[in-house]
């Protein structure tokens, strides 16, 4: 039996050490990759005194406006806080809480039931901004599904690289065309490297949702009581989303709508299809927008956020 143990206590071991070793983010950079420009973000928000103008949500802002167009309609300083989806919606609200001063204005729109993120993608995201290690969520017994969920994506991201230099070592295969660097941003938080570049023949994330009452909505909740509590004015922004994939999810969302609008404590200030666009001007994913429906969709955006930044 004391034989059997020690050889469960070595290979549990080395199955440890292989997990972590296969696991581990060989891409990351805390000065170049791409929730490192976290930092250049902050930068440019702490460099403003009176009220500021911040968007947030996961990549669909991040891709999808021209803040510098917002900016020379509205007539205050604008920045693009949005990052990655994956970074979660604790992680979002916690990094405008501790950001946001009186006398601002938060224009928040996440992605469809987002969720609390990968921690492993909050940690870099610290590892550039050190002050955000304030935003992270102290993982407990029952986040432990996160954990492993964080190890599984990065173990599929280390086997897409190793395969893909693979392919390109042995049979000169191209690069493939993505976006995953601090440079893919200019100055005000946009991500803007996609623009003039072809869009991939399929765009991923097509997914049907399955409705739930969405546990946002109180997160949210306790950050409007903190904004009202501070004279921060906070609204709520609908994303932009591929008419396809809005197609499917049309019954979901509309539910999604309806408790929005009964229980949220913010303004909802637009409708699910106002930025919905045709899978064609997307570029990636059903969040991405290609140039033409960016213009679009800031033209729209300024529209609905102007009056409320004229108050």
């Amino acid at each position: 039996m004391k034989q059997f143990l020690a050889r469960l206590f070595i290979f549990s071991v080395i199955l440890g050490g292989l997990v972590a070793l296969l696991s581990a983010n060989y891409a990351k950079s805390a000065e170049g990759n791409f929730v490192s420009a976290i930092r250049l973000k902050h930068e440019r928000l702490n460099s403003f005194k009176g009220p500021r103008v911040m968007f947030a949500g996961g990549s669909n802002v991040a891709y999808g406006i021209d803040s510098r167009e917002i900016e020379d309609s509205i007539k205050l300083p604008v920045t693009n806080l949005a990052i990655h989806a994956g970074l979660g919606l604790d992680f979002m609200l916690s990094e405008l809480k501790h950001s946001a001063r009186r006398g601002d204005y938060i224009f928040l729109s996440p992605e469809y039931y987002l969720d609390e993120g990968r921690y492993k993608l909050d940690e870099e995201a610290a590892d550039s901004y050190p002050e955000a290690r304030q935003y992270l969520k102290h993982l407990a017994l029952n986040d432990f599904p996160i954990l492993v969920d964080g190890i599984m994506e990065q173990l599929k991201t280390n086997k897409d690289v190793m395969f893909d230099k693979l392919s390109k070592k042995f049979f000169g295969a191209k690069k493939e065309n993505t976006i995953a660097s601090i440079t893919s941003f200019n100055e005000y938080g946009d991500v803007v490297a996609h623009l003039n570049r072809p869009a991939p023949a399929t765009i991923k994330d097509k997914k049907a949702f399955e409705y739930r009452y969405w546990d946002g909505i109180q997160k949210i909740n306790a950050l409007a009581q903190y904004a009202k509590d501070n004279g921060i004015h906070l609204y709520f922004v609908f994303p932009t989303y591929s008419r396809n994939a809005y197609n499917i999810n049309k019954a979901v969302i509309k539910k999604y709508q309806n408790d929005l609008a009964m229980n949220l404590q913010i303004p909802v200030i637009n409708s699910p299809e106002d930025f919905v666009f045709d899978d064609s001007e997307y570029y990636d994913t059903v969040y991405h927008l290609r140039k033409n429906a960016r213009e679009l969709r800031t033209q729209k955006l300024i529209s609905i956020i102007k009056p409320y930044t004229m108050m």
